[in-house]
């Protein structure tokens, strides 16, 4: 297996360990490791935590998908999901897809509460995705007062 994706699992592993350790992250870590026929089996592969998610504290949900192959002895996220959903139905999803149309699909996007539209977002990690949901959902800060707790509603 290639040193560079055996540390890079390591890496996925001891950053959702750590997140379990402060209590954000709750029960299991269901993190699975698995080959893709065109990548090379040490050289990459799919990295998923969906059915079951990750649980956060307050019930809340992280579905995880990364699609990562070595080149050039650095890791390279080819495509990437990452929905985080609350228990009020409320979600974010950043994501990086193969796409024609970029205009209304961009390779990087995320999207907010709904499916479409596909926002422009910059490249994004897992390292990332947890340390925005930690400061926004799970700090004790006055922003992070502001935000947890009150109800989101829509008329469409």
């Amino acid at each position: 297996m290639s040193a560079i994706y055996a540390e890079y699992k390591k890496h996925i592993r001891a950053l959702l360990t750590e997140y379990g350790r402060d209590g954000i992250l709750q029960g299991a870590i269901p993190v699975r490791f698995s080959h893709v026929e065109s990548i090379p089996q040490d050289e990459g592969g799919i990295i998923r935590a969906r059915d079951p998610d990750l649980v956060f504290r307050d019930g809340a949900k992280l579905a995880l998908y990364e699609k990562v192959q070595v080149v050039n002895n650095e890791i390279h996220l080819l495509n990437y999901s990452y929905h985080y959903e609350r228990p009020n139905g409320y979600f974010f999803r950043y994501e990086r897809e193969d796409t024609t149309d970029t205009l209304r699909k961009p390779e990087y996007h995320m999207h907010v509460i709904f499916d479409l539209p596909h926002f422009v977002a910059p490249p994004v990690n897992l390292e990332i995705i947890l340390k925005m949901i930690a400061v926004n959902f799970y700090s004790q800060d006055i922003y992070s007062r502001q935000i947890v707790g009150h109800a989101i509603n829509l008329t469409v």
